[in-house]
């Protein structure tokens, strides 16, 4: 995928995302985003010891499904570390993330 629009709108429509709460469903992926601007290495886009290194700024995004915790009877969000991702905007972090539940559809 590699427009952001629709990119946008596969992930918010996606049942990995679905939330079931008081008998409806409803998105959690804009709430399950965690986003962070940083800069890396741009050889291997890492975040180096060595500030003078970072030149390349990207967006880092974690994400996951809602889970319902027992012991504190609520909603919690869960990280996902197969759905880590960057781009070196918002707009292409977020059709990377597309493209890895995309990928995972397809592998099933």
């Amino acid at each position: 995928m590699n427009d952001f629009y629709e990119a946008w709108q596969y992930l918010l429509k996606h049942s990995y995302y679905d939330h079931q709460i008081y008998g409806n469903t409803m998105s959690a992926f804009p709430a399950s985003l965690y986003i962070e601007v940083v800069k890396v290495n741009p050889d291997n886009l890492t975040i180096e010891d060595d500030d003078s290194k970072n030149t390349l700024v990207q967006v880092w995004l974690e994400s996951g499904c809602w889970l319902y915790a027992e012991d504190s009877r609520t909603y919690e969000i869960c990280h996902d570390p197969g759905l880590d991702i960057g781009g070196n905007t918002f707009e292409e972090a977020i059709i990377n993330l597309s493209d890895i539940l995309k990928s995972n559809e397809l592998s099933r």
